[in-house]
């Protein structure tokens, strides 16, 4: 069985993140390259990951390794954290300035890196990342709309594709131009990579025959006019399309995961306002199996909390274990 360590809640976040630290230090070695892989949260959200808490862990790594960032991508809905300039914005006016921080999908999340990985189909990653050796992903479990809930393996597997791979996760291709707010500006069709999109009758037009699924047109529309039809694809087909994410970009690198169950949300960290935890905190999680870590925080919560007649949030637990990611069964061993 897979060792997963409970911190329970309650204690000194530094404290916390420095016995969290204790279990992997001797992971790290000095000419690592090492990616804090985060979720900063939106603006107006006030339960996601404490930067006290990430900001302690930062500094545990960057004592064995000099080469630490904190990594995330762009998003695929219109907002702050579509482009990678305002994302990092956000990101240190939330108090995450304290690092480095690399937005690995590029300014406008098309920087990309195409694997292609045996018997699956090719995933499409932002492309900085693959500078790096070593992913630390520190994530805020929280329930989803589509997955049920958010762990490890929505944070590496979605958080670390770029626009493209994020469409084709979502299967989101038939992009939506709102006429009402369409200003026939013509900024989408200058920046279209694949010039598959026109201004007729003053209006945006995607010709869909020539559409390369990029998501470039979501950032760069200053009206917001553009829209990804984010909840139309199956949960158990994003949940496995995520795993399979998860196990290509963890391919070759050294790994490890925390999982924080601390304002347990029915929604994720996407959203821009206030929720109310659904839940009394928990603690946080650490393992080296990305799989068992997960397990271990459903576990904890409560699949009951996250399952839907439409949605089993076990689905893409299950197919990281099909794929050889790690284990289900695990051993709590109480830190």
């Amino acid at each position: 069985m897979k060792k997963v360590y409970f911190l329970k809640k309650g204690s000194d976040l530094k404290e916390a993140a420095d016995k969290i630290c204790s279990l992997f230090s001797d992971l790290i070695l000095p000419e690592d390259k090492v990616a804090i892989k985060l979720h900063f949260g939106e603006r107006n959200l006030d339960t996601s990951l404490n930067p006290v808490f990430v900001r302690r862990i930062y500094e545990n790594v960057f004592k064995k390794s000099g080469s630490v960032s904190l990594a995330e991508t762009t998003v695929l809905y219109k907002g702050e954290r579509s482009l990678a300039s305002t994302h990092i914005k956000l990101a240190r006016d939330k108090g995450f300035g304290f690092a480095p921080i690399d937005i690995v999908d590029g300014e406008k999340g098309n920087k990309e890196s195409i694997v292609r990985m045996n018997g699956l189909k090719e995933i499409k990653i932002g492309a900085g990342i693959q500078k790096y050796n070593f992913i630390l992903a520190v994530s805020h479990f929280t329930g989803h709309l589509i997955s049920g809930m958010g762990g490890a393996i929505k944070n590496v597997g979605m958080g670390l594709a770029d626009k493209a791979g994020k469409l084709e996760m979502h299967q989101a291709f038939d992009l939506e131009i709102d006429k009402n707010i369409c200003q026939g500006c013509s900024v989408c069709g200058k920046d279209c990579p694949a010039s598959a999109i026109s201004i007729i009758d003053g209006k945006a037009k995607i010709d869909f025959s020539k559409c390369i699924g990029c998501g470039k047109c979501v950032s760069v529309c200053p009206f917001s006019a553009i829209k990804v039809p984010l909840l139309n694809v199956p949960s158990k087909k994003l949940q496995e399309r995520m795993a399979e994410y998860a196990l290509g970009i963890l391919e070759g690198k050294k790994s490890f995961f925390i999982n924080v169950l601390t304002g347990i949300t029915q929604r994720c960290d996407c959203v821009n306002f206030h929720q109310n935890p659904i839940m009394n905190d928990i603690g946080i999680l650490a393992s080296d199996d990305i799989v068992a870590i997960d397990k271990a925080s459903l576990d904890l919560a409560g699949a009951s909390h996250f399952t839907t007649p439409e949605i089993n949030p076990a689905w893409q637990i299950d197919r990281a274990h099909s794929l050889g990611l790690g284990e289900k069964r695990y051993e709590l061993i109480e830190i």
